[in-house]
């Protein structure tokens, strides 16, 4: 499950689209709330992905303003924390990256290195 994949993940915050604007933002004859474009940014994708044309944004973290200003557009947000989204792919990257530049480097990724925030 997504716990054990992806560093302990314990929630997920979502904010929905409002219903007015995602009809407005896609047309009147598209289904309301019909995901069909995906933007996604590792970290704090807010700024990044200000202004990319997609249905649902999914990134570790945005502003309260981000957030309501994508929502007001008619956009979906999924925020799982950001940490969650740059720690839990980081194997992969190493292993890329290896690929890449042969045996003469070596890739760490740290064993200690957590979240500082903690959810209580």
């Amino acid at each position: 499950g997504i716990n054990a994949e992806y560093g302990g993940i314990s929630h997920l915050r979502v904010a929905h689209a409002d219903p007015v604007c995602w009809k407005r933002r896609c047309g009147l004859d598209s289904a309301c709330g019909t995901i069909r474009t995906i933007g996604v940014c590792a970290g704090s994708g807010g700024s990044l992905l200000r202004g990319v044309d997609a249905d649902l944004y999914i990134t570790g973290e945005m502003s309260h303003h981000e957030v309501l200003a994508a929502v007001a557009e008619g956009r979906s947000v999924i925020l799982s924390e950001h940490t969650h989204t740059e720690r839990g792919f980081l194997p992969s990257v190493v292993k890329a990256l290896s690929e890449q530049v042969g045996e003469n480097v070596e890739f760490i990724v740290s064993e200690t290195d957590e979240d500082p925030l903690k959810t209580i």
